[in-house]
Formats: C-alpha cells, sequence, structure tokens
C-alpha cells in the first residue's frame, strides 16, 4: 500500500496540485502548489509561502488528500 502511494506523489512532483489536510476537531485546511520532494518517509509540499511535510501513511489514513 504505501509503495503504491510512494510511486504516485513521486509522480505528481514538480506539477500543481491541491490538498486538504485535516487538521483535527473537525477543521480542514486547503493548500494549492507543488510537492517539492520526496524522501523515505516523508514528502514536502511547496505552497507560495509554506513548506510543509507529510508522511506517506497520512495519505492511507485519510488525514492528506490529493486532488488536482
Amino acid at each position: 500500500m504505501l509503495d503504491d502511494i510512494k510511486e504516485k506523489i513521486e509522480s505528481l512532483k514538480g506539477k500543481k496540485i491541491k490538498i486538504c489536510v485535516d487538521v483535527g476537531r473537525n477543521k480542514n485546511e486547503v493548500y494549492e502548489g507543488y510537492i517539492a520532494d520526496t524522501y523515505k518517509n516523508v514528502w514536502t509540499f511547496k505552497t507560495g509561502l509554506d513548506v510543509k511535510s507529510f508522511c506517506y501513511s497520512d495519505i492511507l489514513i485519510n488525514n492528506v488528500i490529493i486532488s488536482s
């Protein structure tokens, strides 16, 4: 499962996408940007001002949802 997610993230690297992040207490934040880098356990997402990092398992447990 995680290997499939890693491949999908790597295929989206550099492309403009939107992500929806569950920040708890029934709140979500939406970011627009691109995947900057992928590492062994985490991947980074660059918005206009910030760089955010996420685990691949965040996608597996639906804490991060990717849309294009």
